[in-house]
Parts: structure tokens; C-alpha cells; sequence
């Protein structure tokens, strides 16, 4: 009987170790995927929550108006009335102004000092309840230590998304009727970003401007989320969020460019715009003869800001987290940076040391 060859045998062991290592590998990334989907470590639920609230939640400037009437330079969208909406991982409630918080009198009562409070998500507070945030905490703090006759309201009228034009236009349109006391404006990034652009891109069918996007040449970890997003989107998200948009965007830039905001992309029109609507917020509160500040939150910094403000006399505080403070478990998730519960302390401390170079009654 003629002798079997064991070449043929080892081949086909090292075949089925390879198709095993494949099974399992596929086992193990479903599981990953059913893991991430289920337990949503990443914070997948943002994304769902951020479309419950676009839906449930806004009344759009344009809804029954021709496009060509629709002010684009106004506050675009308001937050319905009266509301009581569970987004999912918080509540929002409005009172009957359409702002979130406690029911307010038009017509602010004898002995109160009023804060009007402008801004976009920060100042909203996304993903937290009411009474977590930065803001309404420091409401709290003023009123326990309020005098005998003397009561404080911060009112909240930040919105998602908001930038400094849509600002302006809450301010002229409602803020100053409330006859603050005193307005703060959180200034963030958002600030930069044109909200405007993506109703004229959608209402309008204007096309994005060709030099103002950036090239993202993407990198490994990129390539690989585009193979896994059609069958596995939460590992895909997972893979993107290991890489920086940024980093790679810097990575076709000269030797040496710092990612500065004001000067990519939307940046050097949306700081045009923004600076313009500083001036303009300025001169009202001026005219209404109500103190005006500026809260610096951007992250990643303006570099361009804390001069303008100097030069523009606009009462400037940086209001940013440090950089051993973003080590900390200060964020909702990993994909929703928007500060929790830990980081609206840090926030709250932030601005009762600011505070004490403030206007406030004593």
C-alpha cells in the first residue's frame, strides 16, 4: 500500500485553524457590535436623542412662509412652549416664553435681578435635566445667599446650534424686553459656524462653498470604519472616534500649522459674522444701559477672540475647561461632549469666581 503524503495533512489543518480563526473572529466582532449597541458605551443614543429633540421640540421661522420671506439672520428656530418632552437621557422642559426653566413673569417682579443668559448647547445644557445645569445651580447658589427682599433669575435662552448672529437676533427680539439686569453671552465655536448655511442648503438648495471645505485625506482607522459602517455601525463609530478630523486635516497642511478655527474652513465668515454681531449685542446693552459680558468656552480656543474683546471693550472671561480638567469623566460620552453632571460643577465654579468681578448685588 503505497504511502499517504503528510503534506496534504498539515495543509488541511492549517486550513481549518484559519477558517476557525476567522469564525471566531467574526463572533467576536458581532459580539462587539451587539455589546456596543446594547450597553452604548460611545453614546450612540446622541445622535437619536439630538433627532427627538429637532423634532419634538423646535418651531422653525419658516414653516408656512415662502422661502424667500424667511429671515435668515433671525432666530431660526425657538423651542416650543409649555413643554414637557423626555428626550431620553434627560427632560426638557420649557416654560411658557419658550425657555427651559422655571415659569418667568414678562414683566420682571420689584426686587429681582434678572440675568438673561444668550448661547447655544453649553448654555442649554444637552444631555443633562434643568436643574444640573451650570445655570440653574448658580440660580439656586445666588437665591440662598440673597438678601432679605431680594430674589435672582437666570434666564436660560440657549439653543442648540445657536451661533452669535441667531444671539443677536434672541437678544433684540426678546432678551432686551425682559429688562435684564445683566446678559452673559457662553461663547463657543458654534459662534463661527453659520447656522443659517444649512437652512439656505436645505430650504434653498444652495450648494456648500467650494473653498470653504476641507480635505480630510482620512487615515487607517477611517478606512476601516468605512468597511465596517454598511454591517456594523456601532463598531464603525468606535473606529472613527480613534482617530482626530483635525489631526488629519493638519496632516495635508505645511510643517508646523496649528488648527486655529477662525482661519479654516467656515471659520473666516463665520468670524466675520460673529465679531459683527458682538459689536451689534454690545451696542444695545449699551443703549439699554445693561452691563454685557463675554464667557469664553470654545474649545478648541479662538486664538483671535480675547483681543477683539479688548479692543471692542466687550468685558471678556475665559470659561473653558483646563487641560487636566478634560482628563477627567467630565463629558456625557464619547461622541456627546457635552459636559454631565461633574462638569456642570466644574462650569458652576468657574463662574462663581467669575462672578465675583460681576455686577451682582451684594
Amino acid at each position: 500500500m503505497p504511502a499517504v503524503s503528510a503534506k496534504p495533512k498539515r495543509r488541511l489543518r492549517w486550513l481549518w485553524r484559519a477558517i476557525a480563526m476567522l469564525v471566531s473572529l467574526a463572533v467576536v466582532l458581532v459580539v462587539v457590535e451587539v455589546l456596543l449597541q446594547l450597553l452604548d458605551p460611545i453614546g450612540l443614543n446622541y445622535e437619536v436623542e439630538h433627532l427627538r429633540y429637532r423634532n419634538n421640540a423646535l418651531r422653525f421661522a419658516w414653516v408656512g412662509k415662502p422661502p424667500g420671506q424667511v429671515d435668515l439672520d433671525g432666530t431660526l428656530y425657538r423651542h416650543k412652549k409649555n413643554l414637557d418632552l423626555d428626550i431620553g437621557s434627560y427632560r426638557l422642559k420649557t416654560n411658557s416664553l419658550g425657555f427651559r426653566g422655571p415659569e418667568i413673569e414678562l414683566e420682571k417682579p420689584a426686587g429681582t435681578f434678572r440675568i438673561l443668559i444668550l448661547g447655544d448647547s453649553v448654555s442649554y445644557g444637552t444631555g443633562v435635566n434643568d436643574e444640573v445645569t451650570f445655570l440653574r445651580r448658580w440660580e439656586v447658589a445666588l437665591n440662598e445667599h440673597a438678601k432679605p427682599g431680594q430674589r435672582f433669575e437666570v434666564v436660560n435662552t440657549g439653543h442648540p446650534m445657536y451661533d452669535s448672529v441667531q444671539e443677536l437676533a434672541m437678544l433684540k427680539d426678546e432678551g432686551l424686553a425682559l429688562d435684564p439686569d445683566l446678559v452673559l453671552l457662553v461663547y463657543v465655536v458654534n459662534d463661527i459656524e453659520p447656522t443659517r448655511d444649512v437652512v439656505e442648503q436645505a430650504l434653498l438648495g444652495k450648494a456648500p462653498r467650494p473653498e470653504e471645505q476641507l480635505e480630510d485625506p482620512g487615515d487607517t482607522w477611517t478606512a476601516l470604519a468605512g468597511l465596517f459602517r454598511p454591517m456594523m455601525p456601532a463598531t464603525a463609530k468606535l473606529l472613527e472616534l480613534q482617530s482626530d478630523a483635525a489631526v488629519r486635516f493638519l496632516s495635508t497642511q505645511p510643517e508646523g500649522t496649528e488648527w486655529v478655527p477662525e482661519n479654516f474652513g467656515k471659520g473666516p465668515r463665520g468670524w466675520r459674522r460673529s465679531k459683527q454681531a458682538l459689536l451689534e449685542m454690545r451696542d444695545l446693552c449699551r443703549q439699554a444701559k445693561v452691563p454685557f459680558y463675554l464667557l469664553d468656552n470654545t474649545m478648541p480656543a479662538i486664538p483671535s477672540l480675547p483681543g477683539f474683546c479688548q479692543d471692542s471693550e466687550i468685558p471678556y472671561f475665559e470659561f473653558r475647561f483646563t487641560d487636566e480638567e478634560l482628563k477627567l469623566p467630565i463629558r456625557n460620552s464619547m461622541l456627546d461632549s457635552h459636559s454631565n453632571d461633574a462638569g456642570h460643577l466644574l462650569l458652576l465654579e468657574k463662574l462663581q469666581r467669575i462672578a465675583a468681578q460681576l455686577p451682582l448685588p451684594r
